[in-house]
């Protein structure tokens, strides 16, 4: 294969464009690059040697061209102005410096046709849309036809004259642009692999292509077709010939449209394969989700008998633990033992509480702990038999205690019955002296010694000593009887010249009691 290389000078983009001629014969096609904008980028990419037998048989000639992509299209961040200068400015080098270098050197009269892979697609679209009457058709791989794709935000002002999704809605519907794009062999090809992400451009071109009626192709390659150059040299060897023979593309699209139905078919077919392995696949996970599902369902019913029971045992030692209390609040001071037994099963019912708590936090974690739930139980019961066992043993101290306040008050009776007999005793001594001494009713107040003071009562006057209480028999002081230490109270009695002092009669012991003394009579 013989090649020709050339720079042109181009006076709009202040720069020079390496050209460089594939074959000596055939129908020119102009290749724009992709990726690093270089001619040289379908050499590399091994476009050219996929191509060589139809260079070589003078089919066509491959023109490969320079681009200043990277000053427009990739440079995303740098002002949209600059940018869509280089991007007009390199269609105007094309038009301008690179067609007549095409006719000059290639001697064709024929118009040359139009090709690029990724960038390169979207720049020969833009081409064919603005100018076509300059070419003679168009093949078009996994382009992106969108400029909205290379822009930050909104599409700037400008833009769309470079966007063929908006190209072509505003082709007029009659004009000359659509009847010479009708005429042309154009044809776009991507695959639908989810490496192709402009695919939805293609489709949103198509259907702008179908609402203006302009014939083209469009094919889909299949699901396993990736963006790359593997696949766009087969892509190209295959629709190339189609593009530069008359009535290629029409002849394409009747068997292409058998082949993409195959294909389709193919496509559903192992889809469905895909849908019925995991349909098979869910139905395995249901049955064993059925199967966990049953077996948690025992689970939670143990677990829930196992809360249950702990409630019971609950409510039973907190009732036993309130008639504790109200024992305790009742005897508080004579049953301490009582005390300490409420104190004991309000534990253990906070206890059993804690039991239930824990039960039921078993029951949620049913899953992983069935045997510790049945452990649980089994304490719970056995807690169960320890507070009846307290319970009984705070109801027969509770007897016990019941028993020692009878015998208490037995005893404060027994002593209040010695002390209303000492008291029955002592006034029948003090009403004897005074039904004696007639005397006694005179004053005192007339004789000079009536103003000394009464003599003091002798120790033979004083209660007698067998009225005190034995040592053996005392009681606290809060329960004694106030007639055993109440001494007699003095009452002067009237001086006879006779008789001696009449001893002062004992106080009664009724009046501690609550009775007073009877005084004696006059």
């Amino acid at each position: 294969m013989n090649s020709t290389h050339a720079t042109l000078q181009s006076n709009d983009l202040s720069r020079a464009i390496e050209v460089e001629v594939y074959g000596d014969a055939g129908q020119p096609v102009i290749v724009l690059p992709e990726g690093d904008s270089s001619f040289a980028s379908w050499s590399e990419g091994g476009m050219i040697d996929a191509l060589a037998p139809l260079v070589d048989s003078g089919m066509m000639r491959l023109v490969c061209t320079d681009s200043v992509d990277l000053m427009g299209w990739y440079s995303r961040y740098a002002v949209p102005e600059y940018r869509l200068s280089n991007i007009k400015n390199f269609f105007k080098f094309v038009e301008k410096d690179l067609l007549p270098f095409v006719a000059s050197t290639c001697g064709d009269d024929r118009p040359p046709v139009l090709a690029g892979a990724g960038m390169g697609a979207l720049n020969a679209c833009v081409l064919m849309l603005s100018r076509p009457q300059l070419f003679g058709g168009l093949l078009a791989l996994s382009g992106t036809y969108d400029a909205r794709r290379f822009v930050v935000g909104e599409l700037p002002e400008g833009w769309e004259d470079v966007s063929p999704v908006d190209m072509v809605p505003a082709l007029p519907q009659r004009g000359k642009a659509v009847r010479l794009l009708s005429g042309l062999p154009l044809a776009f090809v991507c695959g639908q692999d989810a490496s192709e992400d402009g695919i939805d451009t293609q489709r949103a071109l198509e259907q702008a292509f179908e609402d203006r009626g302009i014939d083209a192709t469009f094919e889909y390659w299949g699901y396993d077709v990736r963006h790359d150059w593997e696949w766009w040299r087969k892509e190209a060897a295959e629709m190339l010939p189609a593009v530069l023979s008359p009535e290629g593309l029409a002849d394409r699209r009747l068997s292409a449209s058998l082949a993409y139905a195959e294909r389709e078919a193919k496509h559903a077919a192992a889809q469905l394969a895909d849908a019925q392995a995991r349909l098979s696949a869910a139905n395995d996970a249901l049955k064993i989700a059925k199967h966990d599902l049953d077996v948690t369902a025992r689970r939670a019913k143990q677990e829930e008998k196992s809360v249950t029971t702990c409630g019971e045992a609950e409510a039973e030692l907190v009732k036993a633990a309130r008639v504790a209390w109200a024992e305790r609040d009742r005897v508080a001071k004579l049953l301490h033992e009582a005390d300490s037994a409420a104190n004991d099963a309000q534990a253990k019912a906070d206890a059993a509480t804690k039991s239930r708590r824990d039960a039921e936090w078993i029951l949620g974690e049913a899953r992983a702990a069935a045997s510790a739930a049945r452990a649980n139980n089994e304490a719970a019961q056995e807690s169960v038999v320890a507070c009846e066992e307290e319970a009984a043993a705070a109801t027969r101290e509770d007897a016990l205690a019941r028993q020692r306040l009878e015998d208490t008050r037995a005893l404060i009776e027994e002593e209040r019955s010695k002390a209303k007999a000492a008291a029955e005793h002592a006034l029948e001594l003090a009403q004897k002296p005074a039904t004696k001494t007639p005397a006694a009713k005179k004053p005192a107040a007339k004789t000079p010694a009536a103003k000394k003071p009464a003599a003091k009562r002798t120790t033979a006057s004083r209660k007698p000593a067998a009225t005190k209480k034995p040592a053996a028999a005392k009681k606290p002081a809060a329960t004694r009887s106030a007639a055993t230490k109440a001494p007699a109270t003095k009452k002067p009695v009237a001086k006879t010249p006779a008789a001696k002092k009449a001893p002062a009669p004992a106080k009664s012991a009724s009046v501690s009691a609550g009775k007073p003394a009877t005084k004696p009579a006059e």
